[in-house]
């Protein structure tokens, strides 16, 4: 039996394509990730939520820049594919572990809501977009969410920002493009 290659409606797509074009933009900063069973909750790990690295986030949270002690952040959250809003959500400091067990220092969002499409456990594996808008000098409140909803959005986020490998997460800026796999 051949495989044929399922052609997605654009219905069901261009929610996420509007979604990626109104977003994208020289002063955002954006980062895609597969959300992890740990994150969402589905291990019912004892700290649930999703981690972005540190170093990302530093434009976008000044704060972040001074690397004076266990610094956390305050700001909402709009996960648009969801339609929710979460508000005063937190940044906290995790070291966590990258690739070939070494640490890495990333921030975890916690005070999500108990009913957050990012603590929800049928989110485990879905691709995650978090696009940032660094503001100069104050932390940004901005934070916007896109968590793919199906297999048909998760092909089109890869087309349009690039490969993202499960474990990998993918920082992405308009001048600083996904990598490419090798």
């Amino acid at each position: 039996m051949e495989a044929t290659d399922y052609q997605y409606s654009p219905i069901e797509t261009d929610q996420l394509r509007d979604w990626i074009a109104k977003w994208i933009g020289a002063d955002w900063v954006w980062h895609a990730k597969f959300l992890s069973g740990t994150e969402t909750s589905a291990t019912q790990a004892r700290r649930s939520g999703p981690c972005v690295p540190r170093d990302l986030l530093k434009p976008a949270f000044p704060s972040l820049a001074k690397d004076v002690g266990p610094t956390s952040v305050e700001f909402d959250i709009e996960i648009e594919s969801h339609g929710v809003r979460e508000h005063r959500v937190r940044g906290v400091p995790h070291i966590g572990r990258g690739l070939f067990g070494r640490s890495s220092t990333e921030i975890r969002f916690t005070n999500l809501g108990t009913s957050s499409p990012l603590l929800d456990p049928e989110n485990t594996g879905a691709l995650a977009i978090f696009v940032f808008r660094p503001a100069p000098g104050t932390d940004s409140p901005e934070c916007r969410i896109w968590i793919c909803r199906n297999l048909a959005e998760t092909d089109v986020a890869g087309d349009l920002i690039g490969p993202v490998e499960p474990g990998r997460p993918v920082p992405w800026t308009p001048d600083r493009p996904c990598r490419k796999p090798s």
